[in-house]
């Protein structure tokens, strides 16, 4: 049975034009009271579900009482705006970051409470992530603290993966991140552009990931460059950041780490900061100075923000010539011990091949510490495969904070020094009964030009302790492992810190100056 509608008012001086069937009826039937109340309950009933069903998304009903003018070509052409141009380019590249409790017992799809958020930006397809480390700063204090959590990324398409923290620097306030991918999984990185010849009030784009609201758009001008700012830090260090660029697109908690682009949908900035109490007034690191501290400080394996036990080998690589070359080897290293030299290639880590810096960052953080570890260098064009053997993140934090490396010495390996050590820092105390140390750590090998060689120390010297101060002046408080020493030394940077030390039979205390940066 055809179905009648009526398409709004019919044209002026015409007729309503009503359809009531396949076939016109031949002639008037009368019809009873109770038989016209069914046809005309019939003719007018609201639409089944089956019945409403269009042909597609730009079909509809002829009884809508909002008829749609679906855009042609023309149309969509002037809604494509430049920021339109700007966000479709990019956005596929800006993430959502989330940092969540570690579970006690991990259940198939469960997650742990999150307790903090930010965005980052894809800075290759492998999954490479660059966010501000104020965002994972949490991360890295709470591993401190005792305390672990994760960091998960959601992508514009919904897909959800793990991440770990790779290296970062609270100067800056940047961080790299490394996505845990699946099988041969790639992501879509952005294109990035130039901050040197940005211009005061162009237009500007911010993606991020603001109060959980992931993938939001603001757009304004670039206010102002080279702005300066003091924030209190999550360490609770005040710090101050130089050389921002400011701009009126809205910028919220949540943005931090997020993609500030230019109108052509290359990025320019990283989104990391706003004025509090102030409206439309945000600031991002420009994409120059982020590019300058990448090569610096983030891809070099110094600054790695692994766990204590995460490997270290004492040697840095830089991209040169279209290859990955070694520019630095620590002295007494394990990458100065294996003899790798200043200008060898890398061509290889284990059975992996290495054609950038990002390679080796990437496959050196899966390298288990205390394990043999073969690499292909190339030297006078010829293969020199070599095996190292990588310490740990504490030896290293050891050796660039006082320029010596360090050994624990636990009491299976020596239990008279260790016993001796404790002794040693117990004397004079007149306790009766003492708790032996775990382990003691002994100074293996000096830099000639380091701190603990300014000092006086020699190689064997046992560290005892360290004099921290309280509200009624100093207290020794004892090292009684690697962790304990690595620890107080990275809480110290740019400052003095008075030590004991065994040596032989007699002690000695002296102040040694820690080295500011890694």
């Amino acid at each position: 049975m055809a179905v009648c509608t009526i398409l709004g008012n019919p044209p002026e001086g015409s007729a309503p034009v009503a359809v009531v069937g396949p076939r016109m009826l031949p002639r008037p039937i009368a019809l009873s009271p109770t038989v016209l109340a069914v046809v005309l309950s019939t003719l007018f009933a609201p639409l089944s579900a089956q019945e409403r069903r269009t042909d597609g998304p730009g079909l509809v009903t002829r009884d809508s009482p909002l008829q749609v003018v679906e855009p042609d070509a023309n149309d969509r052409e002037l809604r494509t705006t430049p920021v339109v141009r700007a966000v479709q380019r990019a956005a596929d590249s800006v993430v959502s970051i989330y940092l969540k409790t570690q579970l006690a017992r991990r259940d198939a799809g469960a997650t742990g409470a999150e307790v903090g958020q930010g965005s980052g930006v894809i800075l290759d397809e492998n999954g490479l992530v660059i966010t501000n480390w104020h965002v994972i700063a949490p991360v890295l204090l709470g591993s401190q603290r005792g305390s672990e959590l994760d960091v998960q990324i959601t992508l514009r398409d919904g897909r959800t993966r793990q991440a770990q923290v790779l290296t970062s620097s609270a100067k800056r306030d940047l961080a790299l991140l490394q996505l845990r991918l699946v099988g041969d999984e790639k992501v879509k990185p952005i294109e990035i552009g130039r901050s040197a010849d940005l211009m005061i009030g162009e237009t500007v784009v911010a993606i991020g990931n603001p109060q959980g609201h992931a993938n939001t758009v603001t757009s304004g001008v670039l206010s102002a460059i080279d702005r300066s700012i003091v924030v209190r830090a999550p360490d609770g260090e005040p710090r101050q950041y130089a050389g921002l660029l400011q701009t009126d697109a809205a910028i919220n908690q949540g943005n931090s780490g997020g993609a500030l682009l230019d109108i052509t949908g290359r990025l320019i900035g990283i989104n990391n900061a706003m004025a509090m109490g102030a409206e439309n007034i945000g600031f991002a690191i420009p994409m120059d100075t982020v590019r300058a501290e990448f090569q610096k400080e983030l891809i070099q394996s110094t600054s790695f923000t692994g766990a204590a036990h995460s490997p270290w080998i004492g040697l840095e690589v830089a991209d040169q010539d279209g290859a990955v070359k070694v520019v630095q080897v620590l002295p007494g290293s394990p990458a100065d011990d294996a003899g790798i030299k200043v200008g060898d290639v890398v061509r290889r880590v284990g059975e992996t091949d290495v054609k950038t810096s990002i390679d080796y960052l990437r496959l050196f953080f899966l390298v288990r510490p205390m394990t043999p570890l073969p690499l292909v260098l190339e030297r006078d064009r010829q293969p020199h495969p070599v095996t190292t053997t990588p310490l740990t993140r504490d030896h290293g934090a050891v050796y660039t904070a006082i320029g010596a490396l360090p050994e624990e010495v636990d009491l299976n390996g020596n239990e008279d020094l260790v016993r001796k050590a404790t002794l040693a820092f117990y004397r004079g105390t007149n306790l009766r009964r003492v708790q032996i140390f775990p382990a003691v750590v002994r100074l293996k090998h000096l830099q000639p030009d380091g701190p603990a060689a300014a000092i006086g120390l020699k190689e064997g010297d046992l560290v005892l302790s360290a004099f921290v101060q309280q509200a009624f002046g100093p207290r020794e408080m004892p090292l009684q492992s690697l962790r304990d020493l690595a620890q107080m030394l990275d809480s110290r940077r740019g400052l003095g810190v008075r030590i004991g030390i065994l040596r032989g039979d007699e002690d000695l205390v002296g102040t040694i100056e820690v080295r500011k940066t890694r």
